[in-house]
């Protein structure tokens, strides 16, 4: 961030310098001395500086739940022989992608004499290969295939939070960092009267960086609280000992003192300082931060 911080001071130039003298001006206006900065449009941009417009919004009250991921139960598949017979030839490896229908090994039927494929049920990776040329097959299977495109999120829900929770109700699950948006889709008893209920959701995985035995935390929607003004979590900054919120009018953003109320962690509920309409900073509003903190301590010296 250091860097980024020096990096945008020097992109800044002139519009640092013309800073002192406008803060001076925006006394007028009501600004704070030295709380202003002034940027260009292109200036903004070029450092990712985004802006949305206040408006009403909802805080969501959260039950946290814990769990892991899980296979989807038709995603796990032992491929056997149909008949007896002498492996002819093997297609794969441990570790190999296959689609459904590709042929994973050729078998000579001891009935027949005639070969078969033995084919892939479903489309997925090839976990586990329990077979070689020349060897007979029997009952063990052949090889195993999981399917981890899309993955059950299986959180465990104690009984101080299943009375609000229920199938359907919106569910947030963080797995290392990463937020993914889903439902509860249902709710079962746990194995061996274990104190709590397993809900889970199916997630998608196309990315592949979510695998079964993962650690996830799951963040239920219990409510969902409308409020007359919200604004993004990123957005709030501290200056001058005041939580503020960097607000734009032009090419000049001012930090405006703002009165906090409840929060969910993405969005936090603005009690006065802002109204609606106002458009304020949310991404790298650190930026605009720093550049007044400099501009300040230049005036100071």
């Amino acid at each position: 961030m250091k860097l980024n911080i020096v990096i945008f001071s020097l992109l800044l130039g002139s519009a640092s310098l013309s800073q002192a003298s406008a803060t001076h001006d925006d006394d007028d206006h009501g600004h704070e001395e030295g709380s202003v900065s002034t940027i260009t449009e292109e200036m903004a941009q070029r450092n990712g500086i985004t802006v949305a417009e206040a408006a009403p919004g909802t805080i969501e009250r959260h039950l946290r739940v814990y769990g892991r991921l899980d296979l989807l139960p038709d995603q796990r598949v032992d491929v056997r022989a149909r008949f007896t017979g002498l492996v002819k030839s093997v297609a794969v490896s441990v570790g190999q992608t296959v689609a459904k229908g590709d042929v994973l090994a050729t078998v000579e039927s001891n009935d027949s004499l005639k070969d078969y494929a033995v084919r892939a049920p479903i489309a997925g990776v090839v976990q586990a290969r329990q077979t070689s040329v020349g060897e007979i097959t029997g009952s063990t299977p052949l090889f195993t295939l999981v399917n981890t495109q899309r993955l059950w999120a299986t959180m465990q829900v104690f009984s101080g939070q299943r009375f609000e929770v229920k199938p359907g109700l919106p569910v947030h699950v963080v797995h290392n960092g990463h937020r993914h948006e889903s439902t509860i889709e249902s709710l079962a008893p746990a194995d061996n009267g274990e104190p709590y209920v397993l809900a889970r959701t199916t997630l998608e995985n196309s990315s592949g960086d979510m695998a079964p035995g993962d650690l996830v935390t799951g963040e239920i929607d219990a409510e969902i609280i409308s409020v007359a003004l919200v604004v993004e979590n990123e957005a709030l900054q501290t200056h001058d000992g005041k939580t503020v919120v960097f607000v734009q009018e032009g090419n000049r953003y001012h930090a405006q003192p703002v009165k906090v109320g409840r929060t969910d962690g993405r969005h936090t509920e603005i009690l006065s300082g802002l109204k609606p309409g106002d458009h304020y900073v949310i991404e790298n509003s650190y930026l605009i931060k720093a550049d007044i903190e400099k501009s300040g301590a230049a005036h100071e010296h």
